[in-house]
């Protein structure tokens, strides 16, 4: 029988809208389940989540949005693709009324990923299935995009042109991202600003270039 593992975090922070924020910090500040409260997966003890204006989470007003009714994609490393369906499936699975959206079938073609439809996740190479998985979390068109270690198992070449992907992406849709990222330079590559999540309860915030040295 697993042990259930307690985290305490009290952290206090703001996040900047339609641009791509970095949660960083050692392992076991509670930077996943930060996320993981964000998305409605986990339930906080005590405080309150507001995206745009829109209270998802309050403790002392008993309000807990549903995750289905918190208007964001999320994508974590293991993927999380259903197995038994083919690509086209997860796809329906994921879009209002079971029909892929016109920008992300633009997507997968730019993408060249549309030969793979028919294909299942463990046909797929590691960079294919977070391609995929990325396009599955925006099928409904988000306005809030979580992102934990979404580049685990892949190289630095695959790494660099799934970047460039999800820069398009939210470009193209004004898409708020939150990514939880160990390595620094994928950080100073992909965001516009980083909350450093300290052990202490502390934190830091601002550009990568001024909250982060470059070296380890």
């Amino acid at each position: 029988m697993s042990k259930r593992r307690e985290v305490n975090i009290d952290y206090s922070v703001s996040i900047n809208t339609s641009v791509t924020t970095a949660l960083y910090g050692k392992s076991g500040v509670g930077k996943s389940s930060v996320l993981r409260m964000i998305a409605g997966l986990e339930t906080p003890n005590s405080g309150k989540i507001t995206f745009n204006d829109e209270q998802w989470f309050s403790s002392e007003e008993k309000i807990n949005v549903p995750i289905a009714k918190r208007k964001l994609g999320f994508v974590f490393q293991d993927y999380n693709l259903f197995p038994n369906m083919t690509v086209a499936g997860n796809l329906k699975y994921a879009s209002e009324n079971g029909k892929i959206p016109e920008r992300i079938s633009e997507l997968l073609s730019s993408a060249g990923l549309t030969s793979l439809m028919d294909a299942y996740p463990d046909e797929l190479s590691g960079g294919q299935r977070q391609r995929i998985a990325l396009l599955r979390a925006l099928c409904q068109e988000p306005e809030l995009l979580l992102l934990d270690e979404p580049f685990s198992a892949l190289d630095d070449e695959a790494i660099a042109e799934l970047i460039k992907e999800i820069k398009r992406i939210q470009e193209s849709l004004n898409t708020t991202i939150i990514v939880v990222s160990h390595r620094k330079d994928i950080i100073f590559k992909m965001a516009d600003y980083v909350v450093h999540l300290k052990p202490n309860g502390e934190i830091e915030h601002g550009k990568p270039e001024n909250t982060l040295q470059r070296d380890f």
